[in-house]
């Protein structure tokens, strides 16, 4: 994929037991994935340790400390995005001839502390590579936990201590 990224969605289907992840372009092209429990599993957890590599995290920090940070910043990415839009009908689907690709690895690089870079192998020998920025990496993740905990696939995912609440804007935090 070599236009920039323009729109990342994700719903479950129970038919599939998967995920389907479609990802479009600045260009109006589209691709459709779909992601097996197993592959949003290990996916997350890779997405999460990222994150959690942080290098403007202090790295001096208590674990615990560390988890309550990252919890904050990434609920303050996700109350910062836009998941309200539906996935636009202007794109071309780039996999419309075969249906979706399965996705059967991949892996996670950061490139600096602001682009992560994801590249996703299919099934049909396919690569598909696109970058993201922090915001776009904690969208992704939560979208992943939120499509695994709707598919009730019991994995337990979570970034950073899901105990901590980030207050809302305008809050008063005593």
């Amino acid at each position: 994929m070599s236009s920039p990224l323009h729109q990342l969605t994700m719903t479950y289907s129970p038919e599939q037991d998967r995920v389907l992840l479609r990802i479009a372009t600045s260009e109006k092209t589209e691709y459709q994935l779909w992601m097996t429990r197993r592959f949003v599993r290990v996916m997350c957890g890779a997405l999460i340790q990222t994150m959690e590599k942080n290098p403007e995290m202090a790295a001096d920090l208590l674990p615990d400390v560390k988890d309550a940070v990252l919890a904050m910043e990434h609920q303050e990415s996700i109350q910062s995005s836009d998941f309200s839009k539906s996935h636009s009908k202007e794109t071309t689907n780039l996999t419309s001839n075969t249906g979706p690709l399965l996705v059967t690895g991949g892996n996670v690089k950061t490139v600096n502390p602001d682009l992560t870079r994801i590249n996703l192998k299919t099934d049909n020998g396919m690569n598909i590579e696109f970058g993201l920025n922090k915001q776009l990496l904690h969208a992704l993740c939560h979208m992943m936990i939120t499509s695994a905990q709707k598919a009730d696939w019991d994995l337990e995912l979570a970034v950073g201590d899901p105990q901590v609440v980030v207050p809302e804007s305008g809050g008063v935090v005593h």
